[in-house]
């Protein structure tokens, strides 16, 4: 019983069995109300219709048939932009006059859930117009990868990296505790900043040189380490941050932000589908943006600034809470010297 005692007074104990019980019920309670009604929300995915004089009538029918949002573009060009950018799930091309045929575009950058209902709408839109001579549909996957590896590939990148950090900061962050009383706070820190630094140099560029060796991917080398490496900063700068802000029990809160990053990250369904509390909580957390920007490089190359923007933001932002609490926090070395002093 003494040992038990003597175990059961060390805060980590305290700490694991948080872990036991809040981790299961946290993912649970965050999967079930984040995506309870989803298929209730059709009408956050739009369509783009390409206007000419033949499809004003189909644009008025899809409108009073249609769950889905609706909205006109002036080219196939302009739409296929619009579907590479995510302005809009899919992009209707008709010809109801010379070929009698519909083309539904989806992007494999769409969230599964996305594609999976589009796919089947197509059918519906398309026997809801049928006359004679009948119309006959198509339905192209733009940027479509042939391996389930390959498609999970932004998730990898960009979610294993937060875990590998996390659990990285959990042992720095005990090393910090054994060796907080024999140096200073700001040694400490700065230490860790070089760990830090090692790791930005290596885990990057190992796991794009993997990625690259595995798998066929649209853009250069150079663009997705980059990339990489300000997702990797980011991660570091947010898992740490908490550990400034909670102390022990920042483990938690760090795994706590696992189940909202995976359900936010949009690849399995549209945050615009998720329910309100979570729509916009992506933009905040690096996960997200990081599957985001890795989608659109990997899948076609395409433009990432806006994730670039908010990875660098949360990067800034995180960074600058760090050293404030730093420069606040209790110096327990120096505290120790004022004791043998005294």
């Amino acid at each position: 019983m003494k040992s038990f005692k003597e175990v059961w007074s060390i805060t980590q104990t305290k700490v694991g069995l948080m872990f036991a019980l809040i981790v299961p019920v946290l993912f649970l309670v965050v999967w079930m109300t984040g995506y309870h009604g989803a298929t209730d929300r059709l009408d956050q995915l739009r369509i783009a219709v390409v206007k000419d004089e033949t499809t004003t009538e189909l644009y008025k029918k899809l409108q009073s048939d249609s769950p889905f949002s609706l909205k006109e573009v002036s080219s196939e060009t302009e739409g296929m932009k619009q579907l590479d950018a995510g302005e809009v799930e899919m992009v209707l091309v008709a010809d109801l006059i010379d070929k009698k045929k519909m083309t539904f575009y989806v992007n494999q950058a769409n969230a599964e859930f996305a594609n999976g209902i589009l796919k089947q709408a197509t059918a519906e839109i398309t026997q809801g117009i049928n006359g004679q001579p009948a119309v006959s549909s198509d339905i192209i996957i733009e940027h479509q990868v042939s391996d389930f590896s390959m498609s999970m590939l932004p998730l990898l990148l960009g979610f294993v990296i937060y875990i590998a950090v996390m659990t990285m900061g959990i042992q720095f962050n005990l090393v910090t505790q054994i060796l907080q009383k024999r140096f200073s706070k700001w040694s400490l820190f700065w230490s860790k900043q070089l760990l830090h630094g090692i790791v930005l140099l290596v885990v990057p560029l190992v796991m794009v040189s993997l990625a690259f060796a595995f798998a066929d991917i649209e853009t250069s080398f150079f663009k997705v380490w980059a990339f990489q490496l300000l997702l990797t900063a980011t991660c570091i700068s947010v898992t740490q941050m908490n550990f400034a802000i909670f102390g022990p029990i920042a483990p938690l809160v760090n795994v706590a932000l696992i189940p909202f990053q995976l359900m936010t990250a949009g690849n399995i369904v549209p945050p615009s589908m998720l329910a309100p509390f979570y729509q916009t909580i992506g933009h905040y957390l690096p996960v997200p943006n990081a599957v985001g920007g890795l989608t659109r490089l990997i899948y076609f190359d395409g433009d990432i600034s806006s994730f670039i923007l908010r990875l660098t933001v949360i990067l800034l932002v995180t960074v600058a809470v760090t050293l404030i609490l730093t420069a606040v926090r209790r110096d327990q070395a120096h505290i120790v010297e004022m004791k043998r002093a005294s």
